[in-house]
């Protein structure tokens, strides 16, 4: 019995050991990295750049807005950037819910209630359920609300009007007249609301947008298919002026009717941060161990890394 504890006390020994030699390159670059917060890296980077696109985790987690919401709070953000653009929130809302956005002193009861009409008008699904949405919208209402320096909100999807819609042949023909290709109209939206921004060499935008929306690259999906990704478009125009930073998430995969999750490398990631007790950091990831792994956020097989993929990276809090 003795000699079969013991036994057992090697194997862990050993599986621990092999543990931490897989994190160790991880550890050993968070141990000698210049330690930023997501908060502070993010807003660091729009000193060099005027078009910073943050890739969003599931559309349904909360968490990365408690981020945004220390972004768009930032001094720096509301005196020299202003302005914000998302993937989610149909382009013909921006002139209603600039007006509400900018009106101060407005009462609680109509606030709420625009704030509910504006979710349920946000997007081309039937139900869009996610309730960040309206977090985000009251986030900057409260700041434009208390401060001289306001928020410019740009929702920037395809453009599709419910009022226009009385039943699913209409819905249907909305839709597909409306929504395809979506990416490169995404794009369009953003560029083109950009450019027409008060003329100012300064002027500078927050672009968040979700998953692979954000990669820098078009990229292959499994039927041989070239999946055309918004961030690749803004790259194309904006060229060194935009950069892209990945908040941390998880692997998402649907198999037919089954959806599952998996973390970042199996885990080394997420292993790495936690051995050092870290949850709140931003860092480059060109040169890093982190940049050099392969691109497992995508399903389909490539060469791609994730600093092929991203210029920045932030962990805020763990999954």
């Amino acid at each position: 019995m003795k000699y079969t504890f013991l036994f057992l006390l090697l194997l862990c020994s050993m599986f621990g050991n092999a543990q931490k030699r897989d994190i160790e390159p991880y550890v050993n670059f968070l141990e000698n990295v210049e330690r930023k917060s997501a908060k502070d890296y993010i807003i660091e980077q729009f000193k060099d750049h005027d078009i910073v696109i943050l890739c969003e985790r599931d559309h349904r987690d909360l968490t990365q807005y408690e981020l945004i919401k220390e972004v768009l709070s930032d001094d720096y953000f509301k005196k020299h950037v202003k302005n914000l653009f998302t993937e989610i929130g149909v382009i013909n809302l921006q002139p209603e819910i600039t007006e509400f956005l900018k009106t101060k002193g407005l009462d609680s009861l109509y606030v709420e209630n625009k704030l509910k009409e504006f979710q349920f008008n946000s997007s081309f699904w039937v139900l869009w359920e996610k309730y960040n949405y309206q977090y985000l919208l009251r986030t900057i209402y409260d700041i434009n609300n208390s401060s001289d320096n306001q928020i410019s909100y740009y929702p920037s999807d395809s453009e599709f009007d419910w009022q226009k819609v009385d039943n699913l042949e209409e819905y249907v023909r909305e839709q597909d007249f409306e929504i395809e290709p979506r990416d490169s109209i995404m794009a369009y939206n953003i560029i083109n609301t950009f450019e027409r921004l008060r003329p100012n060499k300064d002027k500078k935008a927050l672009v968040i947008l979700n998953y692979r929306h954000a990669f820098k690259m078009h990229v292959p999906r499994n039927n041989g298919e070239i999946q055309e990704n918004a961030a690749k478009y803004l790259f194309d125009y904006f060229g060194d002026r935009a950069t892209n930073i990945l908040i941390h998430q998880a692997i998402f995969r649907k198999k037919e009717k089954d959806y599952s999750y998996a973390l970042i490398q199996n885990g080394k990631w997420d292993a790495s941060f936690k051995a050092l007790n870290l949850e709140d950091i931003g860092f480059d990831l060109s040169r890093t161990a982190f940049g050099r792994d392969s691109l497992d956020l995508w399903p389909v097989a490539s060469s791609y890394t994730y600093e092929d993929t991203f210029d920045g990276f932030v962990f805020y809090r763990p999954i």
